[in-house]
């Protein structure tokens, strides 16, 4: 075994909550149906084939093909169908996160899980911003001095958020995990050990992201919900400051901005539904298929992470640096989004309203993937939305690529996928770009 850059957790690593593993299993006692077996009940041929010395490699690659998508499939099936939605430190999410470590050990990583503690619901923190809105503008009604102090106070705070970074969730935490898999680089026999040239760290989420529609959009993370922040900010700023300078019915300001406030409140307390589409559990079954048609590298270790909690609390991401310091300048960090619906695209550039890059070099190693292997079919592309995944990476400095798809133009929204096609597109894009990282002088 090569010497990576830390310890890499040796297969006896823990399964958390006690949830055990068959004897050489990698599932939660899954046993796939009949229906999903592909060829199951039909006639084998009843005689060979004549004039091949064995099968023809076009018959080897195609049964290749076919068993992987039938591992896709069977991934799919367990944890869209058994598990289903995965809400953040729930019973589900543990099940998830069972499975996927029995699975890592199965591609024959080192896999091993930490603890996490987390807050299980995302928006708690505008909550408090817009309760704390609504409180000014009642009252920069009755005082102006203070409403327009209160007012800059938040017009700061949503400022920072926007283009700085997002505010850090608050509330009471619960228990989650990180499921960590890594693999060394191959060595030859008896070579001297060798130190891995790259680290590739490919991430996925192991919970269901929120669906937002309506109002929750609000409390969200996207370009409206800063802007709605901003400008309900502004317009307390503008209510109060005119109050002070000039005569008029400046509170229909205020009251437009206590409105405002208002409606971002309600979107942050309605109750959260799970996605259906369920991009994250076809996330999670690239990031297994992924690794494991991968195998061994020659100069880059490769590191599979099952990220806990990932729609509501970024510590699951920020914890992992803490417990592996990785370096920014070798480490190259792939994270798999939500795969719902739609094309399969890797991003160029991430932002709300400030748009950030991602790494070059990742960049052109995709499209080399892509152009390598007709099957992947990824587009480029900016995004208007930051990856909860990568985002705290790229503002510590690290090298980052974000990996999703996106619903056609016209298409109905949460419409059901081909999940097996778009997790093998996912898994082999991500498999490509790790060979031409690891080509990567």
């Amino acid at each position: 075994m090569g010497k990576p850059g830390f310890p890499i957790p040796s297969p006896g690593g823990r399964v958390w909550k006690g949830l055990p593993l068959k004897q050489g299993d990698g599932e939660t006692g899954f046993s796939p149906s009949p229906s999903l077996r592909r060829g199951a009940g039909k006639a084998k041929p009843s005689r060979p084939l004549i004039g091949y010395a064995g099968y023809p490699d076009r018959l080897l690659m195609h049964a290749a093909a076919d068993d992987e998508a039938t591992e896709i499939e069977l991934l799919v099936a367990e944890l869209a169908g058994r598990i289903g939605p995965r809400r953040p430190t729930s019973a589900e999410e543990a099940r998830a996160a069972a499975f996927v470590n029995g699975r890592l050990r199965r591609a024959g990583m080192g896999v091993s899980a930490y603890e996490l503690r987390v807050v299980p619901r995302a928006g708690t923190t505008y909550a408090l911003f817009a309760a704390l809105g609504m409180a000014g503008a009642a009252l920069a009604f009755f005082f102006p001095w203070l409403g327009l102090l209160w007012g800059l106070g938040l017009l700061a705070i949503a400022l920072a958020d926007a283009f700085v970074a997002p505010l850090p969730p608050l509330g009471p935490c619960r228990v989650s995990q990180n499921i960590v898999g890594t693999r060394a680089i191959a060595e030859a026999a008896g070579a001297p050990p060798l130190q891995p040239r790259w680290r590739v760290v490919v991430l996925a989420p192991l919970d269901t992201p929120p669906l937002q529609h309506g109002l929750a959009v609000l409390a969200g993370s996207g370009r409206s919900a800063a802007l709605a922040r901003l400008a309900a900010a502004a317009l307390l700023v503008a209510g109060a400051l005119g109050a002070l300078l000039l005569p008029g019915p400046w509170w229909l300001l205020q009251g437009g901005a206590g409105l405002l406030f208002g409606l971002i409140l309600i979107g942050a307390i309605r109750p959260l539904t799970p996605d259906p589409s369920d991009g994250g559990c076809a996330a999670l079954a690239a990031l297994v298929s992924a690794v494991t048609r991968l195998g061994a590298l020659e100069r880059a270790e490769v590191w599979a992470v099952a990220v806990g909690a990932a729609s509501s609390d970024p510590w699951g991401v920020i914890s992992l640096l803490r417990r592996y310091p990785f370096e920014p300048e070798r480490t190259l960090v792939i994270a798999l989004e939500s795969l719902g619906a739609g094309q399969l695209v890797y991003a160029t550039a991430e932002g709300a309203l400030r748009s950030r890059a991602a790494d070059a070099l990742l960049v052109r190693l995709a499209a080399a993937a892509d152009a390598a292997d007709p099957h992947i079919d990824a587009d480029p592309r900016h995004l208007t939305t930051e990856s909860v995944l990568t985002a705290p990476l790229r503002r510590l400095g690290y090298r980052t690529l974000t990996v999703t798809a996106h619903a056609a133009p016209g298409a109905a929204p949460h419409a059901a996928p081909n999940a097996t096609r778009l997790v093998e597109r996912a898994a082999r894009l991500v498999a490509g770009l790790a060979r031409q990282i690891d080509a990567e002088p």
